[in-house]
C-alpha cells in the first residue's frame, strides 16, 4: 500500500533585531525553507548558532533571499540579526514533509 505524502507550510516570519534570535527551530520533517528580507537593512542569518553582523549569509535589503531545498538541505536552527537600528521584518515559510 502506497504511503500518503502530507506538505505542510509554516510561516515563521519575524521581526528581527539588533541581538541574535532564533528564527526557526530545528525540524527533522525540512524539506524546504525560503527566506526573504523586505526590510531596508541587511540581515544576517546564521545557520546552528548565534547570529553576527560580521560572519554567516548576509540577505540585502528589499528582497535579499535564501531557498534551503533538497539540494541543500539543512534541518537544524536558523538564527538571525542585523545592525541597524529598529525592527526589520523577515518574511519565512517553512515546508514540512510526513509521509503518513
Amino acid at each position: 500500500m502506497p504511503q500518503d505524502l502530507q506538505e505542510k507550510p509554516a510561516d515563521h516570519s519575524l521581526d528581527v533585531t539588533v541581538a541574535s534570535q532564533q528564527a526557526v527551530p530545528a525540524n527533522k520533517a525540512r524539506t524546504g525553507l525560503f527566506v526573504v528580507n523586505i526590510s531596508d537593512t541587511r540581515i544576517h542569518v546564521q545557520l546552528g548558532r548565534a547570529a553576527t553582523v560580521t560572519a554567516g549569509i548576509p540577505l540585502n535589503p528589499a528582497g535579499g533571499a535564501m531557498v534551503i531545498d533538497k539540494a541543500n538541505l539543512y534541518k537544524g536552527a536558523i538564527h538571525v540579526i542585523h545592525g541597524g537600528a529598529g525592527n526589520k521584518r523577515l518574511c519565512i515559510v517553512e515546508i514540512e514533509t510526513n509521509y503518513g
